[in-house]
């Protein structure tokens, strides 16, 4: 399978790392929500499954951005 050229992956590994940093700060924002919400409600209990979700997105973009900076190397 042929390699993109350096310049697509260097596009893709930015747009990775600017995705990654949007993540990062969607998540502050819901951990300090889920902090805020009572314990045993049911508005804690969906807050806390948006921040795993969250959480599962984010190192799906960090294992993506790993990848494209192995290819790069």
């Amino acid at each position: 399978m042929p390699t993109p050229p350096e310049a697509h992956l260097r596009n893709l590994l930015a747009q990775a790392e600017q995705d990654l940093a949007e993540a990062e700060q969607r998540r502050e924002h819901q951990a300090r929500t889920v902090a805020g919400l009572l314990d045993g409600t049911e508005a804690r209990a969906a807050a806390e499954k948006v921040l795993r979700e969250i959480d599962r997105t984010i190192a799906f973009i960090s294992a993506n951005r790993d990848l494209i900076e192995h290819v790069l190397d």
